[in-house]
């Protein structure tokens, strides 16, 4: 996620408890694991840092989000989108990447189909895909005092 404005964003970046957050999807014929990875500011306790993490991901799995920030969330995807497409280049690979995983068709009703996702889409695939039931958690932690 590169969007400074979102939840994950403001509550671990914005409270400088990380410095950077992202999320990962690949988009494959097979399951793919969604990957959330913070990197924690080097004065910050990791356990709080996760915990401020899982209390997002847990407003996100109740009744917390609202048709503003699906809109939102859905006016800058189709803006990420359509700048993507602003060359022939770009409009291949997106032709070529849905070749990968579905068909061209994908690729050409990604819009109406991002369009269509509602608040209640959200809660549901939040509360399938982020639980914690569903989750492996991984910490890199530095070991060393500097370069070698």
């Amino acid at each position: 996620m590169t969007n400074k404005s979102s939840r994950l964003y403001q509550a671990l970046v914005g409270q400088e408890l990380a410095v950077d957050v992202s999320g990962f999807l690949l988009p494959s014929i097979d399951p793919y694991p969604y990957t959330l990875s913070v990197v924690a500011r080097p004065d910050r306790d990791p356990d709080m840092v996760e915990e401020t993490l899982e209390d997002e991901l847990e407003r996100v799995m109740s009744d917390a989000v609202d048709q503003e920030e699906v809109d939102k969330a859905i006016k800058q995807a189709k803006a990420q989108f359509a700048y993507s497409k602003e060359s022939v280049t770009g409009q291949a690979l997106w032709l070529g990447f849905s070749e990968i995983f579905a068909d061209h068709a994908w690729a050409e009703a990604y819009l109406g189909n991002l369009s269509a996702v509602t608040v209640e889409d959200v809660r549901r695939a939040a509360r399938r895909y982020l639980a914690p039931a569903n989750r492996t958690v991984g910490w890199y932690l530095p070991t060393g005092g500097g370069a070698a």
